[in-house]
């Protein structure tokens, strides 16, 4: 009788200290594996820390500005983007893609041509922004004070002030000249100012 209650004390005994050791395993080391669709076993507690979806106020973002023209990389680290708490990676892709379609005034004076995520592991969201210069070829007729002044292809560099009064030209393209005209290469120009000269 007694050897037998030493026994149920020493498996009880036993039972208690393999459930701490069971208990404070996955409390240490939570790996769980499952098998995947190809036959492996995957840590899935490994995986769902490496995605940062849906993005919350622990998301970082790292933001990278390419300059392809030089090659070269400049990268900052902000702590949130406000317009992207709540979101996951296809809200990400749609907000990237939206900003593409509105690019600011100032992006498209940098030369803008791209932005992506490249990509996401823990908290972190890697973005790039890719600059590239723009050439621009070709002039534009434009109205200026009464007269036409031609500008480079930027729309901005003044080529040539003219003296062509913008009511010399004819009704239908003195309503085109104040949004511009685009003349594509040096004989278009040349040919618009000897037809357009007094």
């Amino acid at each position: 009788m007694k050897r037998s209650m030493y026994f149920a004390v020493f498996a009880f005994i036993v039972a208690i200290i393999a459930g701490i050791i069971v208990y404070f395993n996955g409390y240490f080391y939570p790996e769980k594996y499952v098998k995947n669709d190809e036959g492996e076993y995957v840590n899935v507690t490994v995986e769902a820390k490496t995605d940062p979806f849906p993005i919350d106020k622990s998301t970082r973002f790292i933001i990278e500005h390419y300059y392809a023209d030089e090659n070269r990389t400049l990268s900052e680290q902000i702590d949130s983007i406000p317009i992207l708490l709540g979101c996951n990676k296809d809200d990400v892709m749609a907000y990237l893609k939206d900003y593409m379609d509105r690019i600011p005034h100032d992006e498209q004076e940098k030369g803008l041509v791209s932005y992506q995520m490249i990509s996401y592991k823990d908290q972190i969201i890697t973005l790039r922004k890719t600059y590239k210069k723009q050439e621009f070829t070709g002039y534009y007729a434009k109205s200026f004070n009464g007269t036409i002044v031609i500008l480079n292809g930027d729309e901005k560099t003044v080529f040539e002030y003219t003296q062509i009064g913008v009511e010399t030209l004819p009704e239908e393209m003195q309503e085109q000249i104040i949004a511009g005209i685009y003349l594509e290469n040096d004989e278009a120009l040349y040919s618009f100012l000897e037809n357009y000269s007094s």
